[in-house]
């Protein structure tokens, strides 16, 4: 009986790599980043200054979208000193663009599918949601490279998005909804304070001009300038708050964004050099995204 030596087993496949584990979530390093400035609060506040300014507040982008870019390279610097620079003011209108053209795309889609009951409302809520998502993600891409078209490379962007969905969707939508959430409390109540606050100065008047048989033309004007006075007042603090509240959710979206691509997209640091060498500041905290050993 002859003997068939048996052929060796085949080795067992690998176990598939599963991501690594980091000391802090995207949003966790960016916050940390952020109050590792020195004058953090100080700063938020003149970015809030600027976005109130049409046109000017393009460089509000461009300021958070290159102090984001860093660090993919390993850069962890507080929050640089200048505001108003000619390549903020670039790049911050390229990210208008490209924020104006995922609009007009997801707009054009909610108005097609607003005719479908119920269900179309629903798929255009979720459309919006993935445009800011698209959106976010499409202007870090842009910075990474340093042209616009960069932006707008759709297959490259839909695969590294799925590297971890759930990481991107934290970074881009919750900073805004909270924040926009609080922004909307408060806006609420300092309207309804100056709602009452001028119904209770134009009380007396209007009683003094209904007892009236022929109120004056001034008396009219002067209830409603009562009325008016706080309302406006009362609407330009909300338009101020909602800038302020827009540039904290801006700054804590852009850079959880620059935390998220030296995470899940590191090769996206080939598209272009980066503009000066980066180094680390003494004393400032360790970059959270090496993962953990």
């Amino acid at each position: 009986m002859n003997y068939q030596p048996q052929a060796p087993a085949p080795p067992a496949a690998p176990p598939p790599a599963s991501q690594p584990v980091y000391a802090q979530g995207c949003l966790g390093a960016a916050w940390a980043d952020i109050k590792a400035t020195p004058g953090y609060v100080g700063k938020l506040v003149v970015l809030g200054l600027i976005m109130c300014v049409p046109i000017l507040n393009f460089v509000v982008a461009g300021y958070l979208l290159h102090w984001a870019r860093e660090v993919p390279f390993g850069g962890r610097t507080p929050m640089p000193p200048k505001y108003v620079t000619g390549k903020n003011f670039e790049y911050g209108f390229y990210a208008f663009v490209i924020s104006l053209v995922v609009g007009i795309v997801v707009s054009v889609a909610g108005m097609i599918l607003v005719f479908i009951p119920l269900l179309g409302v629903l798929v255009s809520l979720a459309l919006s949601l993935a445009g800011a998502v698209a959106a976010s993600l499409m202007q870090m891409r842009m910075i990474m490279g340093y042209t616009i078209g960069d932006g707008f490379a759709v297959k490259d962007l839909w695969a590294v998005a799925q590297r971890n969905w759930g990481q991107l969707l934290l970074v881009t939508l919750v900073p805004g909804v909270a924040v926009g959430f609080i922004a909307a409390v408060v806006s609420m109540v300092v309207l309804l304070f100056a709602m009452l606050l001028a119904m209770g100065a134009a009380m007396p008047m209007a009683v003094s001009a209904s007892a009236a048989s022929d109120p004056s033309f001034g008396e009219v004007v002067g209830l409603l300038g009562v009325i008016a006075g706080p309302t406006l007042f009362a609407a330009l603090i909300v338009c101020v708050l909602a800038c302020f509240a827009e540039a904290l959710a801006s700054t804590l979206t852009l850079r959880g964004l620059g935390h998220w691509v030296a995470r899940y997209a590191p090769e996206w640091t080939a598209l272009a050099m980066p503009a000066a060498p980066v180094q680390p500041t003494p004393g400032y905290p360790q970059n959270p995204g090496t993962p953990l050993q």
